[in-house]
């Protein structure tokens, strides 16, 4: 597996540099370089990692890679592909042929670096679809639950409920997205037939009074998604990312788009000490082969999106990271969805307590991932909306 990394401060580039354990010097060699790209490659054989340096070098670029690589004191080794887009092709063609798995690895730095827009979701046959441009679709969180972390038991009457998707709709949400069981960190299960009592009279009625939106289902269970998509909903938003054995069958029956979530464990124990050597590659391999498993299962490829999973089994320096170079999942082809909105990490960075207070916190996150992200689901929907609107405008993306 590659990844184009987005390396954009010094204390990114020693990070990397030490996850491969490369001299530090190398630093010195690419620290005036500007606009380079940069690729990471899993491990592979010391022989492998010296030839692609060569490479590398002939072509005008650079691999790092580990010290022992030289002397063939280390057995493998990852590298790090830093060079202009032209580098990098060269050095794609010199590899072709080349042993050790290097044809590989020469076909995906191509991939890599070939512009790729996903075609527009359609996310079921009666053609709900959602059209994507260059400002991130708003997804509108509706908790249908007693015992979310924010707004838990605001929206557990039906009634309220539909008024509060009707105010989001108004106010400009791209995607409502319903859940009846809440994942807060410490959070226990609730069974599929009362996340189902909970959603049907709810879904049933948003559909039939935004007969054109586009709804999302939070949910981890096949059994509450298929009451869902029943009522009307397209999309499946999974924070288990199919580990029901039965959700990826009826995704693919269904024509269902789905969102594949990276979670650590699970609500009930998933922020007790959660570790990683390196989340952007775990979280990134976890997703990877999801995307894999649902292709398998006969999910169409345009109808699968990721998200890394913010708050799911992460600490804070996990969060900061994910968001500040959520562009590299881009790698994996498919749309990117990010969820932080209210969550403990934006308490942790501004001390607001309050998870309704932090919604000016959760703007600024919005101005960083815009970027990168294809669709933010957030509770905030008309600031959310007006943020985005203006970091477009700043970075010439849509006009004032």
């Amino acid at each position: 597996m590659i990844r184009r990394l987005l390396l954009s401060t010094e204390a990114d580039w020693v990070r990397e540099m030490g996850l491969v354990g490369a001299d530090p010097g190398s630093w010195d060699r690419v620290r005036h370089r500007s606009e380079v790209i940069v690729l990471r490659t899993g491990p592979m054989p010391s022989p492998a990692a010296n030839i692609l340096k060569q490479c590398m070098l002939s072509s005008g670029g650079d691999a790092i890679v580990a010290r022992g690589v030289i002397d063939c004191s280390c057995d493998s080794s990852c590298a790090l592909l830093v060079g202009m887009p032209r580098h990098l092709r060269h050095a794609a063609e010199s590899l072709l042929g080349q042993p050790f798995g290097l044809s590989a690895i020469s076909a995906e730095i191509t991939r890599l670096l070939s512009p790729r827009v996903p075609a527009p979701v359609r996310s079921s046959p009666c053609a709900r679809p959602l059209v994507f441009g260059q400002v991130p679709l708003v997804m509108g969180i509706l908790n249908v639950t007693e015992d979310s972390f924010s707004d838990g038991g605001l929206y557990l009457d039906p009634d309220a409920a539909v008024r509060r998707g009707m105010q989001m709709a108004e106010e400009g949400a791209d995607i409502i997205d319903a859940g009846a069981e809440s994942t807060r960190p410490g959070s226990v299960g609730v069974p599929p037939s009362v996340q189902t009592e909970r959603l049907v009279p709810v879904l049933r009625a948003l559909r039939r009074e935004l007969p054109s939106m586009p709804i999302s289902v939070d949910t981890s269970s096949a059994e509450a998604a298929a009451a869902a998509l029943d009522e009307g909903a397209d999309i499946v938003n999974d924070v288990r990312a199919l580990a029901d054995p039965a959700m990826a069958p009826l995704a693919a029956a269904r024509g269902a788009c789905v969102i594949l979530v990276h979670m650590k464990g699970a609500p009930a124990d998933m922020q007790v000490a959660p570790c990683y050597g390196d989340v952007i590659e775990e979280v990134s391999e976890f997703l990877a082969e999801r995307v894999g498993a649902a292709v398998s299962a006969g999910i169409e490829p345009d109808r699968i999106m990721v998200d890394p999973g913010i708050g799911f089994g992460k600490r804070l320096e996990d969060n900061i990271l994910l968001l500040r170079r959520l562009g590299e999942l881009a790698f994996l082809g498919r749309r990117i969805v990010v969820g932080y909105s209210r969550k403990r990490f934006l308490g942790a960075l501004t001390g607001i307590e309050d998870p309704a207070g932090r919604d000016r916190a959760g703007h600024a996150v919005a101005a960083l991932c815009a970027g990168a992200a294809d669709i933010i689901r957030v509770h905030d929907v008309s600031g959310t909306k007006a943020v985005l609107r203006t970091a477009a405008a700043l970075t010439g993306e849509a006009s004032c």
